[in-house]
């Protein structure tokens, strides 16, 4: 019988969605879909609401992007175990676009720090805009705060093998467009994605120790808009490790890599995205599990600036 709650050492990953306005509409998997499956007959609930500030000016020769506002989603993601080996759900997000209030809070962080502060000094705080201007005359625009339904995604999970301290599975997803294209809640297509996903404990012979990795394949639908510029397909590979400092604290730290989804000299939309994410998941119960994350675009540009990630999760009968 697979082990229905994960126990103390096995990778518990952070929430890695891509907020971006043009980007973050697409079916890519998500690192929380892990190589250990909901035991047969359970259900595995996760609520997690991924806060990430934009601050991106970009000119081209025939293109112009501005990514400056937040972006809220609010993902409900459902999964039960049809079976030891086989697990089938679903994702509903709730998404906002607003000018929100995290500027100043961003930009003391990246002072701190010493993180660039890309195009942040060139915009005013707390304000929203996200346009995309092309030399065609093709224009993708929100300059006011809007909520709604994205587009929902069907997924499961197909256990391959594993051991005392390994569990490998393929992950398969299907992103329909129930999402409002024209506020950017959703790209109007189709996705399609397959991938593997790993978790480990005790890795290398060190108990408290433990990492995943995730890679995965997306078949981006013609969207609504830039379909003259989407990559149909766009891979993506994550990594982490996490220490069980005690039986309730764990500290976590991954990485999230991406390809381009689309074809643009502007990086935002044509560069590879990388991000980085450091975090702890609190065991509440047997039960629950809460799960605290930010997340830094180390390739500048290509993600949203600092993301924000709270999540609550639940295994049980």
């Amino acid at each position: 019988m697979l082990a229905s709650l994960p126990s103390a050492g096995t990778a518990q990953a952070l929430n890695d969605h891509d907020n971006a306005p043009l980007t973050g509409i697409f079916g890519f998997q998500n690192s929380i879909e892990g190589g250990s499956l909901t035991g047969q007959g359970r259900h595995g609930v996760n609520l997690a609401s991924v806060i990430s500030s934009h601050s991106i000016v970009k000119i081209g020769t025939d293109e112009q992007v501005t990514f400056d506002g937040e972006t809220t989603r609010l993902g409900l993601l459902y999964r039960y175990g049809v079976s030891d080996r086989l697990e089938l759900g679903f994702e509903l997000p709730y998404m906002w676009h607003e000018s929100g209030n995290l500027d100043s809070i961003v930009n003391g962080w990246h002072r701190i720090f010493g993180l660039p502060n890309g195009s942040r000094n060139l915009l005013e705080n707390d304000q929203i805009n996200f346009e995309y201007i092309s030399g065609s005359g093709e224009q993708v625009g929100l300059s006011q705060s809007s909520s709604g339904l994205g587009d929902i995604r069907l997924l499961g999970g197909l256990y391959l093998f594993g051991s005392e301290t390994s569990s490998t599975a393929l992950r398969f997803s299907v992103k329909v467009p129930t999402g409002d294209s024209d506020r950017l809640h959703g790209s109007g297509g189709t996705d399609l994605s397959i991938g593997i996903a790993a978790d480990f404990s005790s890795l290398w012979g060190v108990e408290p120790l433990n990492g995943f990795y995730r890679i995965s394949g997306t078949t981006i639908g013609e969207p609504d808009f830039l379909r003259d510029r989407y990559r149909s397909f766009v891979g993506k590979a994550s990594g982490g490790l996490g220490f069980q400092l005690t039986r309730v604290l764990e500290l976590r730290a991954q990485a999230t890599l991406r390809t381009p989804s689309y074809v643009s000299e502007i990086n935002a939309l044509g560069d590879s995205s990388a991000m980085l994410s450091f975090g702890a998941n609190f065991r509440l119960s047997e039960s629950y599990r809460l799960s605290l994350g930010v997340s830094e675009d180390i390739n500048v540009s290509t993600a949203p600036d600092v993301t924000f990630i709270i999540a609550l999760d639940y295994h049980g009968e």
